[in-house]
């Protein structure tokens, strides 16, 4: 397992878990996103986080699919993009995420997707800033092939805030 799996498996664990792990920290609900903050093995890790606010299909048992923006002041890492679809995706299958017109595609790892290239992360966030929603796309390792509907609705002030926090700003 790669160290970003293993981050954002812990990141997506506290995230799910806000009312046991009290470290957490809320720093603002900016309609469909929430701006949050942790400290993971002594580092603060900042990041803007929102959940679907449809699924297809409705009936598929699966943990809750999530949307990440990260920021991490001690490796100088910001703009990290990752999803959790709520279940271990299909072996080297993409997860494709399509914003407007716009398509990004997702590497794979368990139940993590995230994009290679620092540059679509930047053009990726502009396009979540000025637009109205996402749509997340990808496969089960059992097969099951979901679509997720992401309001972007308060992004860019959950983005900001993240941001802020851990001082890329």
């Amino acid at each position: 397992m790669s160290i970003r799996v293993l981050f954002f498996s812990i990141v997506c664990l506290l995230s799910f878990e806000q009312k046991i792990f009290a470290q957490i920290k809320l720093d603002g609900q900016f309609k469909n996103w929430a701006a949050q903050n942790t400290n993971i093995n002594g580092q603060q890790v900042c990041y803007a986080v929102s959940s679907p606010v449809a699924s297809d299909p409705k009936n598929l048992n699966r943990a809750e699919s999530r949307i990440f923006v990260s920021f991490r002041a001690n490796d100088k890492i910001q703009n990290e993009i990752s999803i959790t679809s709520g279940y271990n995706y299909k072996a080297s299958s993409k997860v494709n995420v399509a914003i407007d017109k716009k398509e990004f595609k997702f590497e794979t790892e368990d139940n993590f997707a995230w994009l290679t290239k620092y540059e679509e992360e930047v053009a990726m966030i502009e396009l979540m800033r000025k637009s109205s929603q996402a749509k997340i796309s990808a496969t089960s390792a059992k097969g099951s092939k979901t679509i997720d509907t992401f309001s972007l609705s308060g992004f860019g002030e959950a983005y900001e805030t993240a941001k802020k926090k851990c001082n890329f700003i």
